[in-house]
């Protein structure tokens, strides 16, 4: 087929999906308004440079629309809904596959009368709604999307990440804890409340290793914040790493924490259930999908620095643990292998472009 993706050029979700379709045969024609050379994809700017966000996108209507014509593509898919779904939808793609990535629909929806209508406009028009929550769909169908027409697939992780067992769980065992977070430093993630409890653990004599996979512009803040609460040396900001490296850290590590305040089904949190981490995660219905409470992991309140340090600490005590890294593991197998999803929409695809 002749596939024509409208997303974000930098973002690795882009890469993914690109190549993922591509090793399967098809004519991918990748359009974008930020082009990332490095990303190895051939890929066709749209809009013009202006320094506005929308104004940009909206620059790029008429190369949609001429791409349309002269590429001819068999559908059209488009990742985040307020840009490329709605720019899309104003070109008049058919048919049309809209994939929300979360805060699109959970938070931009919500800002003004303006988002929402863009968001219903694009939802209405799309002939199918790829989400991977549960959460989504709901607010896919309450933003316009016809019910028929929301696929609810989490995307999922690469079967490479299934790696063989780890070693047993170091319950008990000597040494520092190895904790691990691989979230944006935004304030969605809420990096700063996991400082804190950090530093409530350095209270109480408690050793650890912290590793911070993730950039973003609470960087300042984040430093500010390990100074001010002693934690430098159990502390290590890593930035942005490249994929090899950051599952070597998955396996090297014995728990992961993400604190969103927002979000969809988070592609780290599966991508540490699959190396079996022990996931201790916030209490919002996207993580609720994929944790329930000491069967799969723990989870915390929203922006409790307390009740997470009592997480960490605990978790690293509990008898159960191997049980619990093991049942995450094998619900992450079940259901969340990207291989699956990718031949499910290639399906759906087949049957739109028919």
């Amino acid at each position: 087929m002749r596939l024509l993706l409208l997303a974000h050029g930098p973002s690795v979700h882009t890469r993914r999906w690109a190549r993922a379709l591509a090793a399967r045969g098809h004519e991918i024609r990748l359009l974008t308004a930020d082009p990332d050379p490095s990303s190895g994809l051939e890929a066709k700017t749209i809009g013009r440079a202006w320094p506005v966000a929308a104004l940009r996108y909206a620059s790029g209507l008429g190369a949609v629309r001429d791409e349309l014509r002269a590429f001819r593509p068999d559908a059209t898919l488009a990742h985040f809904v307020p840009n490329y779904g709605f720019l899309a939808a104003l070109a008049g793609a058919r048919p049309l596959v809209v994939v929300p990535w979360g805060s699109d629909l959970l938070v931009n929806a919500g800002r003004t009368l303006l988002h929402r209508a863009r968001v219903r406009y694009t939802l209405r028009r799309a002939d199918l709604v790829h989400v991977d929550a549960e959460v989504l769909a709901e607010a896919a169908v309450a933003l316009g999307a016809e019910p028929a027409r929301v696929w609810c697939r989490a995307w999922g992780v690469d079967d490479a990440a299934f790696a063989p067992p780890r070693p047993a769980a170091r319950a008990g065992a000597p040494g520092p804890l190895r904790v691990l977070w691989t979230r944006h430093l935004e304030p969605v993630y809420d990096p700063l409340t996991f400082i804190d409890a950090l530093g409530l653990l350095r209270k109480r004599g408690v050793p650890f290793q912290a590793l911070l996979a993730g950039e973003g512009s609470l960087r300042p803040d984040v430093e500010a914040r390990i100074a001010r609460e002693e934690v430098a040396s159990g502390v290590t900001l890593l930035g942005m790493v490249p994929a090899e490296r950051l599952r070597q850290l998955y396996h090297e590590g014995d728990l992961y924490v993400s604190l969103s305040r927002s979000d969809s089904t988070s592609q780290s949190l599966l991508e540490a259930m699959a190396a079996r981490l022990f996931p201790i995660v916030s209490d919002i219905p996207g993580n609720r999908e994929w944790i329930t409470h000491r069967r799969h992991g723990y989870l915390v309140p929203v922006g409790d620095a307390e009740a997470t340090a009592c997480a960490l600490l605990e978790a690293a005590r509990d008898p159960h643990a191997d049980e619990i890294r093991e049942r995450a593991f094998r619900d992450a197998v079940a259901r969340a292998r990207f291989s699956e999803t990718v031949s499910q929409l290639e399906a759906r695809l087949r049957a739109l472009a028919s």
